[in-house]
């Protein structure tokens, strides 16, 4: 962990926003008089196959500037790791290089954490802008993770928040490999406030969290801060199993009392395709925290650093 060397610190990942680069370097000079005269900015340079890391060399910024590239892609949580480990500021700001985080919140922020505040949380006001299959898929996320989850996670809030270093030291303390920040923030306890922002319209580029990688996200997240799948599938297993006790006894009953042939082969067999759909999901609940524990048990870095550069 670094000491507190400067005033602010803002992380930002990257995964292939070369034509984002110039507007962000645009607002963050905008910015010039609202921010701490020490303050660095770190970019991470998560496995772009573009020009992003090139572009950024050349930048001029009125802060200091810290170019971190990763070997490969490891995702959008593992970067903003590899920038909050690397990051020696008083505060330190997380935010996505998509131009859809504005910058100019960041300032109000600070201001938070003067009055007090540990954590600065934000949340998405999505508008017209963000599409109705987009709306319902963090909604779902929202839902499954609120469900099951112990930690309750801010309806829209996003990864563009910040942490006084008390926070941020605890936070990085915590051992686990599968680093669900979003969860492990709330988890900590200090004292927090959320700011809404108008989500921008993403300007150049496409998006790279895709529904499958928001699923994954959720999934890592449930894994991390519950065991009540696992209490349900148990529990599940018991009323599938005094079911089909049940069905047994009346089945004996008919054969053996009533003396009849037991009837109804259709339904026999859509209580037996039941019953294997429910093992079957809960046989995929205990995978889920087979893969938690073989993640955390094989002690593999979350990324790799490449190249580390002072601009």
């Amino acid at each position: 962990m670094n000491s507190a060397l400067c005033e602010l610190s803002i992380v930002i990942p990257l995964f292939n926003e070369e034509e984002n680069i110039p507007e962000l370097v645009s607002d963050f000079i905008k910015l010039k008089t609202m921010l701490p005269s020490s303050t660095e900015i770190i970019f991470v340079d998560d496995g772009s196959m573009d020009a992003t890391a090139k572009l950024i060399k050349k930048i001029k910024l009125p802060f200091t500037i810290l170019l971190i590239s990763l070997s490969r892609n490891f995702g959008h949580q593992s970067a903003l790791l590899a920038g909050l480990e690397k990051a020696a500021g008083k505060f330190v700001v997380t935010m996505d290089g998509d131009l859809q985080h504005p910058p100019e919140l960041i300032p109000k922020m600070l201001e938070q954490h003067r009055k007090g505040i540990d954590i600065v949380l934000t949340q998405r006001l999505d508008g017209q802008i963000t599409s109705r299959f987009k709306k319902m898929s963090a909604h779902c996320f929202y839902q499954l993770m609120n469900t099951f989850s112990e930690v309750q996670i801010g309806w829209n809030t996003s990864d563009f928040r910040s942490l006084n270093r008390v926070a941020l030291d605890n936070l990085l303390a915590l051992p686990e490999k599968r680093k669900f920040l979003r969860g492990m923030t709330q988890w900590l306890g200090f004292s927090v406030i959320t700011l809404p922002f108008q989500v921008q319209p993403r300007r150049k580029g496409k998006s790279k969290y895709s529904v499958i990688k928001m699923l994954k996200l959720a999934l890592y997240g449930i894994s991390s801060f519950s065991t009540m799948p696992l209490y349900l599938s148990g529990l599940f297993s018991l009323v599938l199993f005094a079911s089909a006790l049940l069905y047994a006894v009346y089945v004996l009953y008919v054969r053996f009392i009533v003396n009849d042939v037991v009837s109804g082969w259709a339904s026999l067999l859509f209580v037996l395709l039941i019953i294997g759909g429910f093992l079957s999901f809960f046989l995929g609940v205990i995978g889920m925290y087979l893969a938690a524990i073989y993640d955390e048990v094989k002690q593999r870095p979350n990324y790799i650093i490449q190249d580390e550069k002072k601009l």
